[in-house]
Protein backbone atom coordinates (compact mmCIF):
# COMPACT_ATOMS: atom_id res chain seq x y z
CA UNK A 1 0.00 0.00 0.00
CA UNK A 2 3.19 2.31 0.98
CA UNK A 3 4.59 2.04 -2.55
CA UNK A 4 1.16 3.02 -4.58
CA UNK A 5 1.22 6.67 -2.35
CA UNK A 6 3.86 8.19 -4.37
CA UNK A 7 2.56 7.04 -8.07
CA UNK A 8 -0.72 8.11 -7.09
CA UNK A 9 0.58 11.57 -5.55
CA UNK A 10 3.09 12.36 -8.47
CA UNK A 11 0.24 11.80 -11.12
CA UNK A 12 -2.41 13.73 -8.58
CA UNK A 13 0.47 16.60 -8.63
CA UNK A 14 1.08 16.41 -12.53
CA UNK A 15 -2.87 16.30 -13.49
CA UNK A 16 -3.38 19.77 -10.76
CA UNK A 17 -0.59 21.55 -12.97
CA UNK A 18 -1.84 20.89 -16.46
CA UNK A 19 -5.11 21.90 -14.92
CA UNK A 20 -4.16 25.17 -13.58
CA UNK A 21 -1.78 25.76 -17.06
CA UNK A 22 -4.82 24.86 -19.20
CA UNK A 23 -6.84 27.83 -16.88
CA UNK A 24 -3.83 30.09 -17.20
CA UNK A 25 -3.96 30.08 -20.75
CA UNK A 26 -7.79 29.93 -21.17
CA UNK A 27 -7.99 33.31 -18.57
CA UNK A 28 -5.31 35.01 -21.07
CA UNK A 29 -7.03 33.46 -24.29
CA UNK A 30 -10.28 35.06 -23.00
CA UNK A 31 -8.46 38.48 -22.55
CA UNK A 32 -6.82 38.60 -25.94
CA UNK A 33 -10.76 37.86 -27.43
CA UNK A 34 -11.62 40.82 -25.51
CA UNK A 35 -9.20 42.97 -26.64
CA UNK A 36 -9.59 41.69 -29.97
CA UNK A 37 -13.48 42.70 -29.97
CA UNK A 38 -12.90 46.58 -28.40
CA UNK A 39 -10.53 46.64 -31.47
CA UNK A 40 -12.97 45.12 -33.79
CA UNK A 41 -15.95 47.57 -32.43
CA UNK A 42 -13.46 50.22 -32.45
CA UNK A 43 -12.76 49.60 -36.51
CA UNK A 44 -16.41 49.48 -37.13
CA UNK A 45 -17.64 52.21 -35.52
CA UNK A 46 -14.79 54.57 -37.40
CA UNK A 47 -15.80 52.81 -40.85
CA UNK A 48 -19.28 54.52 -40.15
CA UNK A 49 -17.99 57.10 -39.69
CA UNK A 50 -16.18 57.38 -42.50
CA UNK A 51 -19.27 55.53 -44.66
CA UNK A 52 -21.41 58.59 -43.51
CA UNK A 53 -18.65 61.30 -44.40
CA UNK A 54 -18.28 59.82 -47.51
CA UNK A 55 -21.98 60.17 -48.09
CA UNK A 56 -21.73 63.74 -46.77
CA UNK A 57 -19.38 64.28 -49.76
CA UNK A 58 -21.52 62.41 -52.42
CA UNK A 59 -24.04 64.69 -51.48
CA UNK A 60 -22.07 67.90 -52.07
CA UNK A 61 -20.72 66.73 -54.94
CA UNK A 62 -23.57 66.29 -56.55
CA UNK A 63 -25.63 69.86 -55.62
CA UNK A 64 -22.09 71.58 -56.61
CA UNK A 65 -22.16 69.42 -60.23
CA UNK A 66 -26.20 70.90 -60.11
CA UNK A 67 -24.74 74.40 -59.98
CA UNK A 68 -22.09 74.05 -62.26
CA UNK A 69 -24.69 72.60 -64.73
CA UNK A 70 -26.81 75.52 -63.56
CA UNK A 71 -24.12 78.07 -64.14
CA UNK A 72 -22.87 76.14 -67.50
CA UNK A 73 -26.31 76.71 -68.56
CA UNK A 74 -26.32 80.18 -67.77
CA UNK A 75 -23.50 81.40 -69.60
CA UNK A 76 -24.50 79.40 -72.77
CA UNK A 77 -27.61 81.61 -72.96
CA UNK A 78 -25.33 84.93 -72.90
CA UNK A 79 -23.54 83.83 -75.92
Amino acid sequence: MDDVIIPVAFFLILAGAVVAVAYFQTQRNRERDRQYAEAMLGYKEAVERARSEQEANRLQLVEMHHRIKSLEGLLRSVD
